[in-house]
This record gives structure tokens, sequence and C-alpha cells, in this order.
């Protein structure tokens, strides 16, 4: 009985949770800045209260020579702390080609950072080399990994006059970067070893007409975010805003960020608590600028504190679009919707429920049980024939215990009825 009743008391908050989606917003950003506030070498990593402008002492200076760097493969250090000299057999950490050179640990500005809130890892893209490196923020060990790189996975020449410069990590627990010349979206995994993979060549939506993604010279730099619904939004230094499908690379160019003074260049974006934009520039220092995603309008960020130019900006927050919370799909269904089924047992203890269909007219129907992030578990189909009929529907074991909704489709994916399902299992 206890069990029920939490199952019951977690439902009455469920809104609550599915709203905040993956737990409560970021107030925060991670941002690389110069050393001082006058300062342009971008290699000081700091923490920015974005509810009120406020940073963090240095927690990291990218530019250290005496801070080691590891091997990710190999969990060894490619130079030594103490000596700040490579280790015999380090890798080549140029990225450039025909430089046999390493350089010393770090020892480079870094305008493309991502923050990676499962693992509290923050990785980085050094401008002198295309290797991706990251930072454990519960240890400040830097690790780096050696035997692959950007250019390699995509098959291109990397220079250090077109560095990398925008990174994301984006829902799908992937990280993003796209090359300044819209050649080549990556993707680099984020579970184990990372694995860089090319995804290919943006592809302009035929609406973009001269806005092409492939112009360099104006959609250069800038910075990267992610929303909920499998999209990336890219502004570019000069304040332009393209919105990427990554399954299709489709790309659309949705707007000029308005109200932004003539100096200012997007460099670093993140996702504010709010679901707001929060910009910073590296070359306009007079303030940060707050965008509303509808209108790609900016205004002046409010802030007492003195403010640093900012390279590059991240932290795990993205962007929501009303047609993929988990709250839209479930709890605003109208009520009618609920009494169109009866799932029984509730709660279930073993493999097995059976679904009650009352007045839905004959036809076909799909039964899909789904976790309440709105993720699908399973799915079934049914064929009704009279205005009450029962279906069995088979729940495997491995079903973990927790709250479900069970939905019905009719045949063009219309949802006609909504019943949530408390599964135990002992």
């Amino acid at each position: 009985m206890r069990k029920i009743l939490s199952y019951r008391l977690a439902l009455i908050t469920l809104p609550f949770f599915l709203n905040s989606a993956h737990g409560q917003p970021d107030r925060f950003a991670y941002a690389v800045t110069a050393i001082n506030k006058k300062g342009s070498e971008w290699v000081a990593l700091r923490r920015l209260d974005t509810r009120t402008g406020e940073f963090s002492s240095m927690l990291l200076n990218l530019s250290d020579k005496d801070q080691a760097l590891y091997d990710l493969s190999t969990y060894k250090p490619v130079f030594k702390k103490e000596m700040a000299i490579p280790v015999t057999g380090a890798a080549d950490l140029s990225g450039a080609p025909g430089n046999n050179s390493p350089a010393p640990g770090l020892n480079s500005s870094v305008a493309a950072i991502a923050y990676d809130k499962k693992t509290n890892r923050l990785y980085y893209i050094p401008m002198n080399t295309d290797q991706l490196r990251y930072v454990d923020l519960s240890t400040m060990t830097v690790m780096g990994v050696m035997d692959q790189s950007f250019s390699k996975a995509g098959n291109y020449v990397f220079q250090t006059a077109s560095p990398i410069t925008r990174l994301v990590i984006a829902p799908d627990d992937d990280g993003y970067t796209i090359t300044n010349d819209g050649n080549h979206l990556i993707r680099f995994t984020t579970k184990g070893a990372p694995t860089l993979t090319d995804l290919g060549e943006l592809v302009d939506n035929p609406l973009n007409n001269e806005m092409t993604i492939h112009n360099a010279c104006a959609n250069s730099g800038g910075d990267l975010v992610a929303d909920d619904a499998g999209y990336l939004y890219l502004i570019t230094a000069s304040n332009r805003v393209f919105k990427v499908d990554i399954t299709t690379r489709t790309t659309s160019f949705l707007a000029n960020i308005s109200g932004l003074p003539q100096q200012f260049t997007t460099n670093g974006a993140a996702v504010d608590e709010n679901g707001k934009l929060l910009v910073t520039s590296s070359v306009y220092t007079d303030a940060y600028f707050i965008v509303d995603p509808e209108t790609w309008t900016a205004s002046p960020f409010p802030t007492i504190h003195e403010i640093y130019g900012s390279a590059d900006l991240a932290n795990s927050n993205v962007l929501r679009t009303k047609s993929t919370v988990a709250s839209n799909v479930f709890l605003n269904e109208p009520p009618e919707k609920f009494s169109k089924i009866k799932v029984f047992p509730d709660p279930v203890l073993f493999d097995e429920i059976n679904i009650r269909f009352n007045d839905l007219p004959p036809g076909n129907y799909t039964i899909q049980m789904a976790n309440v992030l709105g993720r699908k578990v399973l799915e079934q189909k049914v064929t009704i024939v009279r205005h009450t009929q029962t279906a069995t529907l088979h729940i495997s074991g491995y079903t973990a215990q927790g709250l479900y909704y069970i939905r019905i489709l009719d045949k063009n994916d219309n949802v006609v009825g909504v019943q949530t399902l408390a599964v135990e299992r002992w």
C-alpha cells in the first residue's frame, strides 16, 4: 500500500518534473575569458552566474604550461607536469599537417567549449589544434583524445587561421561542432572513449536564398546551442541564426538578431534558466545581452558587475519547444480522452495488463506505452470491432518500476485515449 501511495504522490507532482524536463535548469554558464578584464587572450575558465552576471575567480588557466595533460586512451600523462616537456612517445598535439613537434600541455586560446552535466566534464577544442579535450571539473584533470582529430574524421586540412569555435552537447548526449565553411557537421560521443564522426555537409533550406550556410566569411565563429527536438541553433559571430536538423543536416536561416550594438559579435551563447539566450562577445564589453528565441530580439542584460569579454559560453540547458514537451503530449490531453480506455490492473505487478476500449469507432489502432519523459517503451497494434472490447498488452520483464502512460492512437496517429499506469516489481 505504501508503494502505491508513493506512486500517487509522484503523479500529483509529475507536471512540475515534466515541465522542468531533466531537472532544475542550470543557473550558470562556464565561460572562457581573458585573465584580465581588458585582455584578449582567451584562456581563463570561469563560472558565470546567469542571474546576476557575476564571474567566479579563474578555475583553470588554459595556457598554463605546467598543467598536466593526460592521454584518454592510456590515462598516462602526455607531458610531465614538473618539467613541462613531452613524455617520450607522446602523440603530436598540434593537429597541423606536417607539424611533428608537440606543443606544451595546454598553451592555447580556446573559443569552443561544451558542458556535459552527466559526467561534469567541460569539453573544449584549443584554437591551435583540432583535437578534443575535456576538463574533469570534479578533479580539474585535463584529458586529451590523442588518437583522433576533427580534420581526420572529416577528411579536411585543419588551419589555425580557421579554428573550431562552436561546440555543444545535445540532449542525445552527443557533442557537435560545425566547421566554418558549413561542409562538416561532426559528432563526438561522450560515453566511454569519444568517437568522432563526420555526418556530412550542411544542406541549405531552399528558402535561405542568399543566406547560404556555406558563406564562410559571413557565418564563421559564434556558438551552438541545442533544443529538445533534435535541432541545433548556430549563432554566428555576425549575429545570424541558423537552425540545423541533425538527422537531415537541413539548415534554415531564421533571423539576424536585432537590438545588438553594431560592434557586437556573438562569440558565446547559452540558454538561461528562463529559456532565453545569453550572448556574450569577445570584442564588446559594455554589456551582455538576452535574446528572446521567439522574436530573436536582444535586450541588455542588467548587471552591476564588471564584464569580461568572453570567447565562449556553455551549460546544459536547451531551448524548449512546445511540440515536444512531455507535459503537452500527455497532461494537456482533453479529459474525455482519459475516459476512452480503462487500464487494469493498476498498479501492475507482473508482465501483463488489460486495456478496455469504450465507444471507440471500429478500426485499426496502436497501443503505446511511454515513460514520463514521453519516450516510447513498447508498441502493439489492435483492431477494434465492438463498442466495448478488451486487449492484452504484454510488458517485458525488464520494464523498470515506475510511472508510465498508456495511450491509444488512431490510424492517423491522433491520440484518442490516455491513462497512467504504475508498474511495480517485487
